[in-house]
């Protein structure tokens, strides 16, 4: 067993967006979503998994401060996992994770790099699909986080199971740009999946989603992005309209005259540009040469402060003690 590893995961934007889950956090439909960071690969998240023989129990700490119980108590739960599976339970650990430029998705990220990290410090060799649904039990999109680019967690066909459907590699000519809104308060992922489930609207949303999840793997295998996110943003359009039909408001009015910025911007110059939002604060922008330049050019010229963004890699370890 190690006694300290370091982990880094990329925050994810949805692709078919996770409306609602079980009691077990697990989405109560098919979804997807991608890994990305900036153009540097500085937004992440870092975890640091220490063994603390001064310690009865384990404690994990994010930006300096603990976690609220019911997360502590996730965590806690994951953690058991790990080491009952390598026969090394009553083990104290220290756990800190610290986000750097993330906008939204940090508690995937953190999530992802957190089962990870524990994988190589108990030595348990699991696979990327059980990861997945380890990190889900902590934040219900962490599988994303942990398969990188872009991905899905599929729940339709029997015991649910996440993959990759394509790699930071296949993407690489997909630009995103993200729009952050510094707001004090955001609607919680938990306000988020109990008005989606309510919504007279759910059944027609769950109903068309083997249609959107269609759509999105056969675009990805003809490299035709525009169906790929012209239906992830048909897609997220239709959570928030259930979300803010339930009287709810993710998306604030900075946001949503980004949302219109990028609209227009495909209505009036006849460019191709879609947009996604999670239950963050951040709009994202895709599109893809030769049009790319053009489009982040007309963003700014209508006051937005795009971030460019690209597909991320999965969750992995980069220090072992």
């Amino acid at each position: 067993m190690k006694s300290k590893v370091v982990s880094v995961a990329y925050p994810t934007i949805p692709i078919i967006f996770v409306a609602s889950v079980n009691d077990k956090r697990i989405p109560l439909h098919d979804t997807a979503g991608l890994a990305v960071t900036d153009l540097k690969g500085e937004t992440k998240s870092q975890t640091t998994i220490i063994v603390d023989s001064s310690r009865d129990k384990t404690i994990f700490l994010l930006e300096g401060q603990r976690v609220d119980a019911r997360r502590e108590l996730d965590i806690n739960r994951v953690v058991e996992v790990f080491a009952n599976e390598s026969g090394k339970s009553g083990i104290a650990l220290r756990i800190e994770s610290i986000n750097t430029n993330i906008y939204s998705g940090s508690s995937d990220s953190g999530a992802a790099a957190l089962v990870v990290g524990l994988n190589r410090l108990f030595g348990t060799n699991f696979s990327l699909g059980r990861l997945a649904q380890l990190g889900n039990q902590i934040s219900e999109s962490a599988g994303r986080s942990v398969f990188g680019g872009m991905n899905q967690y599929i729940v339709s066909e029997g015991e649910p199971f996440g993959r990759q459907i394509a790699s930071e590699q296949e993407l690489a000519g997909i630009r995103i740009f993200a729009m952050g809104f510094d707001y004090e308060s955001r609607v919680s992922a938990q306000q988020i999946f109990d008005v989606c489930k309510v919504s007279p609207f759910w059944q027609m949303r769950v109903d068309k989603i083997p249609y959107w999840r269609r759509e999105v793997e056969e675009g990805l295998t003809q490299k035709d992005w525009k169906r790929v996110f012209a239906n992830a943003e048909e897609n997220c359009a239709n959570a928030h309209y259930l979300i803010e039909n339930g009287g709810l408001r993710p998306r604030r009015k900075e946001m949503m005259e980004a949302v219109i910025a990028i609209e227009d911007i495909r209505r009036e110059d006849n460019l191709s540009v879609y947009w996604t939002a999670g239950g963050g604060k951040v709009i994202n922008a895709f599109s893809w040469d030769p049009e790319a330049e053009k489009v982040l050019e007309l963003l700014r010229g209508k006051g937005q402060n795009p971030v460019e963004y690209k597909v991320a890699s999965g969750a992995q370890v980069i220090s072992i003690e």
